[in-house]
């Protein structure tokens, strides 16, 4: 091995110099033309479907996954998260006490 960048899986086959620039006009040629710099369609939707999903899972680990009853780093967002929730879903005492005098409850 008497280059330094040599692997024993990748052996150094030395090329002309000119195969060398026709190489590189090559990459070029492909790597920058109008084509290869478009998005298309279906890579813009594969890549919003995957942040949606990396957001999801992240919400569902945070909130709801079960960890055991140890305390996680996820335990405060939870405690609030539960909070916010019960508070959502929970009827005030001014408001049980007008469902009382309507004789709602």
């Amino acid at each position: 091995m008497d280059n330094p960048n040599q692997s024993p899986r990748n052996e150094y086959i030395p090329i002309s110099e000119e195969r060398r620039l026709s190489l590189v006009e090559k990459y070029k040629r492909r790597s920058l033309s109008p084509e290869s710099l478009i998005i298309r369609p279906g890579l813009r939707k594969l890549h919003i479907a995957t942040i949606v999903l990396a957001f999801g899972l992240g919400g569902y680990f945070a909130l709801y996954a079960d960890f055991g009853g140890k305390e996680t780093c996820f335990s405060p967002i939870r405690r609030f998260y539960r909070r916010k929730v019960n508070e959502y879903w929970s009827l005030s005492e001014e408001e049980k006490q007008q469902l009382r005098e309507q004789g709602r409850l």
